[in-house]
């Protein structure tokens, strides 16, 4: 995802980083595999938190190199563990494992072998297909286990754009003003999996069999 469509998270994440790797460039030197295996992913996330207002001081007394070498590395982390995120949803094995659009994403639900994901966007963009009486994709044994989506691949399920307006999907698919689909991961994906799964049954879905360790909200990048 590009990081100008998550400002916010984008913001957050490096200035609470920036303490984290202060900490190491005084020592000279990153963590060691035995410091690695010896914390955790909330120890260093406190750790990040410690710093968080310092971030404008600290440019100001290091100066511009010392910044842009920061915001490499910050980038390059990035790019690490955004992948990551979606490896720890569940998908059905069957079918291909869909991709959430870039500045956006996909809440997914899986109920009777059936998974339905719906693509959402972040403020400022809008799908590029008209969708709103298209509110998910599915992928099943009635699909046969392929994607019924618009466009072509296969497992990309909707594209987010650019837009002033948010006029192409269902008053839903939109991430809040306040907020973006990272965002809505780090505090309320419960929130989108729980409108998600109302909808579904207001359309006559039989939402019984619905198997929660499957429920997911995917961030593009």
């Amino acid at each position: 995802m590009p990081f100008g469509s998550c400002p916010f998270w984008r913001m957050l994440f490096f200035v609470s980083l920036a303490g984290f790797l202060s900490d190491l460039s005084e020592t000279g030197a990153f963590a060691s595999q035995s410091d690695c295996d010896s914390t955790t992913i909330d120890n260093v996330t406190q750790r990040f938190q410690k710093y968080s207002t310092c971030l404008p001081e600290m440019a100001k007394k290091d100066g511009r190199d010392s910044l842009n070498r920061l915001i490499w590395i910050l980038k390059d982390s990035l790019s690490l563990l955004q992948p990551l995120q979606g490896k720890f949803c569940k998908h059905l094995p069957q079918c291909p494992q869909p991709i959430a659009p870039k500045n956006g994403g996909i809440v997914c639900i899986t109920i009777d072998s059936t998974e339905y994901c719906k693509p959402m966007c972040n403020k400022g963009y809008d799908f590029s297909f008209l969708r709103r009486s298209r509110l998910y994709e599915t992928c099943g044994n009635s699909t046969g286990f392929t994607w019924t989506t618009q466009l072509t691949g296969g497992q990309t399920l909707a594209v987010c754009e650019p837009s002033e307006k948010a006029v192409s999907g269902a008053e839903s698919a939109y991430f809040p003003d306040n907020s973006s689909c990272l965002h809505t991961l780090a505090y309320s994906e419960p929130e989108q999996l729980d409108t998600f799964l109302r909808e579904l049954a207001k359309q006559g879905i039989d939402t019984f069999n619905h198997d929660k360790e499957a429920d997911c909200l995917i961030c593009g990048y």
